[in-house]
């Protein structure tokens, strides 16, 4: 065993070195050596105590990180056994995703498994001595497998290339999906994660084609407003909570068609992850929830995949550099993939002069030494153009454009012994513009941009430990404008500096026990307004059981968020329209706990289940002001609370040719905000549920291969209970006096009953799709067809109430109705 005073230098080094000071003997020389490194850094500060505090943020995590790993007690960096290895492809490429299994000779039933991560590496922290069978698997590899030896206290290590062979997807994918949910159920303590691949995607029955965010519908704890928004809410969020990236790039109001479908091309997508609570500290900038969508570089093989869609037609074309070419650029292999996609409704029908366009690229490069490279970039549009209507047929002659542009590079670099260096830049920017052109040259538009600057650092000082830390520095702006013949009505723009710092330890306690820590500090500084800065902790436990198939968690922590929509989500169409937090919105706060169990069952860990409940309070959500005042620009927006609890419940089955997951979620929610309208003063508060308090919701997702006729079948069925609105409860004349006299208006007025206390009937509908892959000397060829809304139920949208008719008669309004749809799909090879 080590002493204490051994375990503490050999954690810190790297720290130290980090910092520039000489190998610690304790806590006290690491404290009074950081605090000299401090003061060297910031220099003398002559008083300025404000300029110290300011910059001494940025070291947070460093000096974080030297207290706890300091104290980090002496059984996470005991001496014991353990084995640990990287594995790579021929061609120089790390494996991300491969099952790694290790076995005794003597007892081949007590297994031991794990999975590659994002670098190749694998660890088993703890093992007895002994002769081990290691086998190693991954989709598109020859199976490896050798026998080893783990002597007595000793750190064993081994690096293993695997050989490309094209092998049959049934015979591995499956195994693939499995080890990456089971490394994930080993290695995170409290993170609710859920993960759709690109074949989870195609079997999910889709409005016109495949659409990873239309996917994530199908998931617990999220729910959909409207049949005709792709925008979602998570655990009693709105839906911008919810952070969007695109690997790594954050994506604003990615929807193409007013919100109708995502901007995510699906032969661009290897996979979708939902992350909808637990977030360590190194996620920020959102408070509900994470959708990380990775882009397929591909195999590095020249190859072609297009699709043709009742809406519009896309092609994807991957490859790589020519060696020559790639060792000048000093990397050992590069491979790309780059799309494109446009609609021809307008070539179609002259009458509907609606378009979209856009182009998606990634390209991915490794150095000899393991470093990776990654740039990635999307721009897209769409137009809605009535400006040359023949004949002046349309009254109001308008055009309407949005889009995005994003575009990110990173560059990771693995560390010895495990961990990895990661450096990133990225921008990202959506606009919108409406007008009309021939009324007064009326003009609407709104933007929002961010530029992200970020280092994380990865250490595992010892198989039981992984500490990360990082750095983020984003620049936001925005800009709303409404416009008449060249006066301003209304406008609101902003710029400011969000900057971040986090320290999180994991602690891979014992066989039983995971714990992790953190914390995170937010300083938002926008250009118009004083500063703010936000502390958030961040810790999860969890307790393992049944040989670590099952498990039992405890999550929570603080998030803050300092941009958001104003969309008024009971719309089903729209775009957000951003803003930032500062004289004109609040920074937004969110604590959140949750518990919960997961368990793997069956006899080959077929079977997954989940059951977990949360609680979060909301501080600084915005609605609109219904009395402001002209004059004032700053108070169109008012401030409210919220809270959110619930229980989500999951189970899924992976193996076999019936495989897909039933989730069930119970929700309630709701939101106070100053009750504006009541022209009281004081202004008393008034506490309604949102627009998406789905209280009860239940999915249910199948795929099956049908080996009669090969065809590769989906199932999706949804039932919720009715969202909320506000029911109107008659009308009356209303007379208004001008000229000293009262005359009627011509539209009565509404007596409106409580705010969203009523709500529309439950909601259900059957959703299936098949899929025909045919193989060709070619390629391959998939026909498939869908059916959304297979026996046309008439899901309310909203209601229109009558009430100058007798009786009063109430019109509802359906959502999408029977809708079947085709398509093809062909991959050239």
């Amino acid at each position: 065993m080590h002493t204490i005073e051994e375990a503490r230098s050999g954690i810190i080094l790297p720290v130290a070195e980090l910092l520039r000071v000489p190998r610690p003997g304790g806590f006290h020389f690491v404290w009074q050596s950081a605090r000299a490194f401090l003061y060297r850094t910031v220099g003398e500060q002559r008083g300025s105590r404000g300029r110290l505090r300011g910059r001494s943020l940025y070291l947070a995590p460093v000096l974080l990180a030297v207290g706890v790993l300091t104290i980090v007690p002496p059984g996470a960096v005991a001496q014991d056994n353990s084995f640990r290895g990287r594995v790579w492809s021929d061609d120089g490429i790390p494996v991300e995703g491969a099952a790694v299994r290790l076995f005794p000779v003597s007892d081949t039933a007590q297994v031991n498994i794990t999975g590659t991560d994002r670098l190749g590496f694998f660890t088993f922290p703890s093992i007895a001595t002994g002769a081990y069978i290691l086998s190693i698997a991954r989709i598109g590899y020859v199976p490896y497998r050798e026998q080893i030896r783990v002597p007595v206290g000793a750190r064993t290590a081994t690096e293993v290339t695997l050989l490309s062979q094209a092998v049959e997807l049934e015979g591995f994918l499956v195994e693939a999906q499995r080890s990456r949910a089971r490394a994930r159920f080993e290695e995170s303590a409290g993170m609710t994660v859920q993960e759709l691949d690109r074949k989870a995607l195609r079997a999910v029955p889709g409005l016109i084609e495949v659409d990873p965010i239309r996917a994530v519908e199908v998931l617990p704890g999220v729910t959909t407003v409207s049949d005709f928004s792709a925008a979602f809410n998570v655990r009693g969020g709105s839906a911008d909570q919810n952070l969007i990236l695109l690997d790594d790039v954050p994506v604003f109001s990615p929807f193409h068609l007013g919100g109708f479908f995502s901007v995510f091309n699906a032969d661009m997508v290897e996979r979708a992850e939902l992350r909808s609570g637990g977030f360590p500290a190194e996620y920020g900038g959102r408070v509900s929830s994470v959708l990380v969508v990775e882009s397929d570089a591909g195999d590095g093989k020249i190859g072609a995949d297009a699709g043709v869609s009742l809406l519009a037609s896309r092609l994807a074309v991957k490859g790589s550099l020519p060696g020559r070419v790639a060792e000048g650029l000093g990397l050992a292999s590069a491979r790309w993939r780059v799309s494109g996609r446009r609609s021809y409704v307008d070539v179609i029908a002259d009458a509907v002069p609606y378009n979209l366009t856009d182009f998606q690229a990634v390209f991915e490069g490794w150095t000899r030494g393991g470093n990776r490279l990654k740039v990635s970039a999307y721009t897209g549009r769409d137009v809605v153009d009535f400006t040359d209507a023949e004949g002046g047929s349309i009254p109001l002659q308008f055009r309407w454009d949005w889009g995005n542009d994003a575009v990110g590079g990173s560059w990771t670099s693995p560390m010895t012994g495990g961990g990895a260096l990661d450096l990133q830049a990225s921008f990202s920017r959506f606009h919108s513009d409406f007008g009309f052109a021939n009324f007064a040259e009326t003009d609407f538009s709104t933007k929002i941009e961010q530029a992200t600057f970020r280092a994380d650092l990865e250490r595992r000082p010892t198989p039981r430990v992984r500490w990360t830390s990082g750095l983020v520095a984003n620049r936001l702006g925005y800009d709303n404008r409404f416009q008449v013949g060249g006066t301003v009505f209304g406008e609101g723009d902003g710029r400011g500096w969000e900057t971040a710092a986090y320290t999180q330890l994991h602690w891979d306690a014992s066989v039983r026990w995971l714990v992790e820590g953190g914390l995170r500090l937010d300083h938002w500084r926008p250009a118009a307004a004083g500063s703010q800065t936000t502390v958030s902790p961040r810790f999860a436990i969890k307790r393992f059981v049944r040989d670590r198939r099952s498990a039992l968690r405890l999550a929570g922590g603080r998030y803050s968020q300092f941009v958001q929509s104003r969309r008024d989500e009971e719309l089903p169409f729209g775009l957000d329209v951003w803003v930032l937090a500062g004289p004109r919105a609040p920074r937004l706060l969110s604590d959140q706990v949750q518990v919960g169990a997961e368990s793997f069952f069956g006899a080959e860990e077929e079977w997954f289940a989940s059951a977990e409940g949360y609680f979060r309070t909301f501080d600084g959500v915005i609605g609109e002001n219904a009395v402001e005042e002209p004059g004032d620009p700053l108070d169109d927006l008012v401030a409210g609370t919220g809270q959110a609890y619930g229980v989500d419940l999951f189970l899924k089955r992976d193996l076999g040719t019936t495989t897909g997951w039933i989730s069930a979620s119970f929700l309630k929610t709701d939101r106070t905000f100053p009750d504006t309208r009541s022209g009281l003063d004081p202004v008393p508060l008034a506490t309604y549920p949102p627009v998406f308090d789905r209280r009860f919701e239940v999915d249910l997702v199948v795929q099956r291969q049908m080996g009669w006729w090969g065809l590769d079948g989906g199932l999706r069925f949804n039932f919720g209970t009715g969202l909320p609105y506000t029911r109107p409860l008659g009308a009356f004349d209303f007379y208004r006096r001008r000229n000293g006299v009262l005359q009627r208006e011509a539209e009565p007025a509404v007596v409106l009953g409580p705010r969203n206390g009523a709500r529309y009937p439950s909601r259900h509908r059957l959703d299936i799709s098949f899929r025909k892959p045919m193989e060709k000397k070619w390629g391959r060829l998939t026909p498939y067809a869908s059916i959304i809304n297979v026996y046309n139920k008439k899901n309310v949208l909203f209601y229109f109430f009558e009430y100058d008719r007798t009786p009063p008669v109430r019109t509802g309004v359906s959502m999408i109705p029977f809708l079947p749809t085709v398509g093809v799909e062909i991959s050239f090879q």
